[in-house]
């Protein structure tokens, strides 16, 4: 069991990580590398962390560290870091391969790991490859974590994280046209928002329907749940989603 996780990257990711490990486990020490920022120090007074003055000090102290630097700043802070043997690497920076992370991290093992920000609620649906006890243990103190066999499934995977952004933007477009229409900004918001946790939820929670049968069960004939639905598919409304996927899965494929 982890009793002591450091933190390289202290950003944005970071920052919802520090919150949902300390929640999750107040025993658990997290340990974060104030190099070039002082978000750390901020983050370790709010959430009782320690922050350490650079990379290597982290990197000294824990048997597993998260890099959460933006990706092409990955390989050049882990090779200024000295691991050592039997220590984990988990990176959470899009589209680098574990085989870009093994010359970097030698002689300690390279991890991938892809959490969003929920996390901070203890929500995030968090994507590990290869799978290792540690890591997965350590990130379940998050939400669910979900294990692949091989790097092209965990690629394919990553794409929803970028999908858990698009989705706020489709709330808030929602959110003003219901205001718009008349509701009370406060109403429109908690009703856009409770209407969509009830059809997630109602999804997970009936695992054997498909979420095409729930939304046939909804969109019956002449019913306004069909209505707009029509509409939507009349002009390609669902197009614009699938190619915003399809480019998000190029622009992650490894540079050969």
């Amino acid at each position: 069991m982890i009793e002591k996780v450091g933190i390289v990257g202290v950003g944005h990711l970071a920052s919802y990580l520090v919150e949902g490990l300390r929640t999750a486990d107040p025993n658990l020490e997290v340990l974060l590398s104030s190099y070039l920022s002082d978000h750390a120090e901020r983050l370790a007074v709010d959430f009782c962390a320690t922050a350490l003055p650079n990379n290597q000090s982290v990197a000294e102290k824990v048997d597993l560290v998260i890099v959460s630097t933006r990706p092409g700043d990955i390989t050049a802070a882990c090779e200024a870091i000295s691991f050592h043997a039997d220590q984990l690497v988990v990176s959470t920076a899009a589209g680098v391969c574990i085989s870009d992370l093994e010359p970097v991290v030698s002689p300690a093992t390279p991890i991938r790991a892809m959490p969003i920000t929920c996390a901070a609620i203890g929500l995030s649906p968090t994507l590990l490859f290869p799978d290792e006890a540690s890591a997965r243990t350590l990130f379940e103190l998050l939400g669910s974590v979900h294990v692949f066999k091989n790097e092209d499934q965990f690629a394919a995977a990553s794409v929803i994280t970028a999908y858990y952004g698009w989705v706020y933007e489709l709330l808030d477009v929602v959110v003003d046209w219901t205001a718009a229409a008349g509701v009370p900004p406060d109403k429109a918001r908690a009703l856009v928002l409770e209407t969509t946790r009830g059809a997630t939820e109602m999804g997970l929670n009936r695992p054997q329907e498909s979420l095409a049968d729930l939304l046939d069960s909804l969109a019956t004939p002449g019913g306004i749940t069909r209505y707009g639905l029509e509409k939507i598919r009349d002009r390609n409304g669902f197009e614009a989603w699938l190619a915003a996927l399809d480019a998000v899965a190029d622009k992650m494929k490894p540079v050969t």
